[in-house]
């Protein structure tokens, strides 16, 4: 297990991104802007830091050569996690002291693999979450095994009005296996119905356009 600061001030992608560091294993630190995560990397000292480069106030190049300026935290790892994916953006933000970078929306396998590839060798095996097929049923709960493993060939509809709500779970779908369809808003999801077969619905309950409940 080790300990991972993230720097980002988008509250989706921060949960989201939380959300699969834990699920590795690891102890997760957060920071909602460049200024907070550079206090808190001083203070914590983490085994690993990833930060959003697009953020208000100091962003994510400031907050690279002010880590690798210090000679306390500068051989700490430093993962770019970002939006920027254009021809150069990975050079500049190496350029700036980061040691990897990941596009947006996150592939959570690649996130995974390139984090563990940064990360000290006695951390690494816990950084790969297991299968879904190779997780432990839980006689507790009453789950069949074999309903624990995907199913491919089956349509899920998934509806929700944050876009990066919809890639982050269509990028845990579609590798499964699984025929996705999606959905802005409820209204649309209605819509979409009428005309398709589907055999699971994952809805949000707060969408401007036609609510979970309706």
């Amino acid at each position: 297990m080790a300990r991972i600061l993230v720097i980002e001030d988008n509250p989706i992608n921060l949960e989201l991104t939380t959300y699969l560091l834990r699920a590795a294993g690891h102890e997760v630190l957060t920071a909602a802007d460049g200024e907070a995560g550079l206090a808190a990397a001083m203070r914590e000292r983490p085994d690993l830091i990833v930060c959003d480069i697009q953020m208000p106030g100091l962003d994510g190049y400031e907050v690279a050569r002010a880590l690798k300026a210090d000679p306390a935290l500068r051989r700490v790892p430093l993962l770019a996690v970002t939006a920027l994916a254009m021809v150069g953006d990975r050079e500049r933000a190496v350029a700036a002291g980061f040691d990897q970078h990941v596009s947006k929306p996150i592939d959570p396998e690649t996130f995974i693999a390139t984090l563990a590839a940064l990360l000290p060798h006695e951390t690494v095996t816990a950084t790969s979450p297991a299968p879904i097929d190779a997780l432990p049923s839980s006689p507790q709960r009453g789950l069949d095994p074999a309903l624990c493993a995907p199913r491919p060939g089956l349509v899920v509809l998934m509806v929700d009005d944050t876009e990066a709500n919809l890639a982050f779970k269509l990028s845990l779908l579609e590798p499964a296996g699984y025929e996705v369809l999606t959905a802005e808003g409820g209204r649309q999801a209605l819509a979409l119905l009428r005309s398709h077969a589907v055999d699971l619905i994952l809805a949000d309950v707060v969408m401007a356009d036609g609510d979970g409940f309706e």
